[in-house]
């Protein structure tokens, strides 16, 4: 301690330079978690509201499921907007408490759940990212340090603060953002699909078991000196069964295991998957995850649309649906798994799939509709000028930049000197 109290004395400026890199550096990769594991919740709130209530069930907290779409709204956002307040450098000290609050309670929390093991993943990065319930502890492990030194620096960090008028500003920008991403998320299906029902998908094909430059190995023991070897299948030397015993038969080269394990479709006890997957032209897919009358007009519509093209209408549900009033407009309605259907459209309503071949064309939630009124117009070329995926691709590039523009913004105020340390070194 007293080596360390005399290379302070003597060199203050350069151990000014050391701790605020380290509180620089600490500060950046915090923002990063944080604006991350926000974001990559608030694109999904709807699957997040489902996270939320196994965790509250886990806790025998069931009476707090009433606040699951609150929290799913709430939570991503607080994480986006201290991210983005860490990244921008206002508010430092709040900003190091509110680091420090949040990674001890997640650090705390991913614990008990590798030790409880009560889900089996925590849903800290939604669906981008998935992580064993160990592996979060162990990453919060690596991050908790940064947070330790934000946390031992916030009164030191005080004097970077920004103006108080440019401060009012920023968070003028950032509240609304920090929010913005989850509401409209929660309004909608998520800006970026993180499940395997894309668009542009074939679901038959991503349903298939996918073997690579995969090659049979047939191993055989030479009945003479006890030594096992491989033949290919189309080595011969094999048949010669008075000199090769059989062993074993393995499989050298990779095998992709399908994205998607089924889209159960019952009607009655008969699963139809396979005939309705499997159908050329248009097939319309209606994901009903709570049927509301109120979306019928738009429901009807779109099913008479697509059926002036030979087109198919089922919709999918977990629960009971109108079967009669939906026949009489042409829908028929199959069974299906909850799970599945909440993968396939992230909204707490349903959506609409788009099927041409089996191929996923486009996807809606159920509040947003296409209202196509031409009666000409084949459904195709109206997918093909949504662009959504161009949108969507659009919506990161902004969202990066945004961030990159903050964070260069910011480096500027992250070292000031003071007159002493001017004067010393």
């Amino acid at each position: 301690m007293k080596l360390l109290d005399t290379f302070r004395s003597r060199y203050p400026r350069t151990v000014h330079h050391l701790s605020g890199t380290l509180v620089t550096v600490a500060r950046y990769h915090l923002a990063a978690l944080f604006i991350l594991s926000g974001a990559a919740k608030a694109i999904d709130p709807f699957g997040l509201s489902i996270k939320l209530g196994e965790y509250f069930s886990a806790l025998g907290l069931d009476f707090l499921r009433l606040f699951d779409d609150i929290g799913a709204i709430l939570l991503p956002s607080a994480e986006l907007l201290v991210g983005f307040m860490l990244l921008s450098g206002i508010s430092r000290r709040l900003t190091a408490w509110s680091a420090f609050v949040g990674m001890s309670f997640f650090t705390l929390l991913t614990l008990w759940l590798a030790v409880a093991n009560p889900v089996s993943d925590c849903g800290c990065f939604g669906d981008m990212v998935h992580l064993t319930n160990w592996e979060t502890f162990f990453k919060n492990l690596v991050f908790y340090p940064f947070a330790v030194i934000l946390f031992l620096a916030r009164n030191r960090q005080r004097r970077f603060d920004p103006s108080p008028l440019r401060t009012a500003v920023t968070y003028a920008v950032l509240l609304p953002a920090s929010l913005g991403l989850s509401l409209y998320s929660y309004n909608s299906l998520p800006p970026i699909d993180p499940t395997p029902f894309k668009i542009g998908v074939n679901i038959r094909h991503a349903m298939t078991v996918h073997e690579n430059d995969t090659q049979t190995i047939l191993v055989y023991r030479d009945r003479q000196s006890g030594r096992l070897h491989d033949f290919s299948l189309e080595d011969t030397a094999w048949y010669d069964t008075t000199r090769w015993e059989y062993v074993d038969t393995r499989l050298i080269g990779q095998s992709t295991a399908p994205e998607i394990k089924a889209v159960p479709m019952f009607d009655d006890n008969i699963d139809r998957s396979d005939e309705i997957l499997e159908r050329r032209g248009y097939t319309l897919l209606f994901v009903i995850n709570d049927y509301d009358p109120a979306y019928e007009r738009d429901l009807f519509a779109l099913a008479d649309y697509i059926r002036r093209y030979d087109g198919r209408t089922v919709a999918l549900s977990a629960g009971p649906l109108p079967a009669a009033e939906l026949a009489e407009n042409g829908i028929e309605a199959f069974g299906s798994d909850y799970t599945v259907l909440h993968t396939m459209i992230q909204h707490r309503t349903g959506g609409a799939i788009l099927l041409h071949d089996g191929t996923i064309m486009d996807k809606w939630s159920i509040n947003r509709l296409p209202r196509w009124a031409e009666a000409d117009h084949d459904p195709l070329s109206n997918v093909l000028t949504d662009r959504r995926i161009t949108q969507e691709q659009l919506l990161v590039l902004l969202f990066a930049l945004a961030i990159a523009l903050i964070a260069v913004s910011t480096i500027r105020i992250d070292y000031k000197p003071t007159g002493s340390e001017s004067e010393q070194g």
